[in-house]
């Protein structure tokens, strides 16, 4: 502790004559304040994430867009067959969303126990290790360039990939590492890999059939995320369930599923954090844009009337986030993101589409990815693709 001079001269004095001398120490926050660096840095890695996942989404569905293309051969079989394994998000799942989510909150608020978050931890590497074994296979097929026979036979998990075996080890080896290491000082641009690689993945295999389930899904979570922010504390209690369990409770559990960038102003320890949710929900529309706009883009480069508006909408919208922090709008520690991301992605593709005359065929859906839903059961280690769950 630093005091003035003089003030320290006082203290002295009056400590010799044997005064009783109370040291009260106060925490000074400085309002309105926010770190621009680390804002800055969460906006390129969500923007990252989104714009990798839809280039990959497109590269996996493009023998469905060219099915008489160069591409025909048993990669493009290959990367179609990896594109039809995702899952199916529909009307009604979309309307469940707000109640699932509820749910899940609520439970995780009032057990807060240990365990829960442990299962959230192993959760989040579950997730992690079949995000980095996607990563590894494509970054090995696409160097390595395998010719010949390319399946081997193993106990239990039947015939795999032969980079499948490499893509997975490395994959539970990062993950692996990252639990050993977690509460280094480090440890966070490790998270933020694995929570990158996880994103990237499910925008990949979790397609939009259409605008209308787009737009249902978003709405519902923008007033999930209004009622449990804004509204909830001040019906029960003035105790913010949302919050609370963002912090990990009274044990201060660290909660993975966050993107977390230190506070350069901070101190050791601090981060600005970035919620999965106010990626992949954004994405996932973000995605779907991409791909409709490309669904028959006879070229071979891919179109961007539609990504292009659609990220710039994302950084939008994050930066009016980055504004409402720092005026505390609402007087909470955080604030619902998606408050703002959905109005200017949703708004700024509705828009767009109306004005290109594609409005309607966007919201009723092309078709392609009811097409593409088609698909064959579940592999644990196979091409490359995740696990449904």
């Amino acid at each position: 502790m630093q005091v003035l001079s003089e003030d320290g001269a006082q203290l002295a004095a009056d400590a010799a004559k044997g005064a009783n001398i109370t040291m009260k120490e106060l925490e000074l926050k400085m309002k309105h304040s926010i770190d621009l660096f680390a804002s800055f840095a969460l906006l390129c890695i969500a923007s990252l994430t989104i714009l990798f996942g839809a280039v990959w989404s497109l590269t996996d569905l493009r023998y469905l867009f060219h099915p008489k293309s160069e591409n025909d051969g048993d990669g493009g079989r290959e990367h179609m067959d990896e594109a039809m394994q995702g899952l199916e998000i529909t009307e009604m799942s979309a309307a469940y969303f707000v109640v699932f989510a509820s749910i899940v909150l609520l439970v995780i608020f009032f057990t807060m126990q240990h365990w829960v978050f442990v299962v959230i931890k192993f959760v989040f590497c579950f997730a992690a290790v079949q995000g980095l074994q996607a990563v590894f296979f494509a970054t090995f097929t696409s160097i390595l360039k395998p010719r010949g026979p390319q399946d081997v036979d193993l106990p239990v998990f039947g015939t795999v990939h032969l980079f499948s075996i490499p893509s997975v080890g490395c994959a539970l080896g990062v993950v692996i590492f990252w639990v050993v290491y977690q509460a280094a000082t480090w440890a966070w641009m490790l998270q933020d890999i694995m929570g990158m690689s996880f994103l990237v993945n499910v925008l990949r295999l979790v397609p939009l059939p259409s605008l209308k389930v787009g737009a249902l899904l978003l709405g519902g979570a923008m007033c999930y995320d209004i009622f449990w922010v804004y509204i909830q504390p001040h019906l029960f209690g003035n105790e913010s369930v949302m919050v609370k369990v963002a912090k990990g409770g009274d044990q201060h559990e660290s909660l993975p599923m966050l993107f977390l960038f230190p506070r350069l102003g901070g101190n050791a320890g601090e981060f600005s954090m970035l919620g999965y949710g106010d990626v992949i929900l954004p994405g996932l529309l973000i995605v779907h844009n991409h791909l409709f706009d490309n669904r028959s883009n006879e070229s071979h480069g891919a179109r961007i009337g539609y990504l292009l508006p659609s990220i710039l909408a994302y950084v939008c919208g994050l930066l009016l986030t980055f504004v409402a922090l720092y005026f505390e709008v609402g007087g909470q520690g955080g604030q619902p993101a998606l408050t703002y991301l959905v109005p200017t992605v949703l708004g700024t593709t509705c828009g767009l589409s109306y004005i290109r005359g594609e409005f309607s065929e966007m919201w009723k859906g092309t078709g392609r990815e009811e097409e593409a839903s088609d698909s064959e059961g579940e592999r644990l280690v196979g091409s490359g693709s995740s696990v449904n769950v």
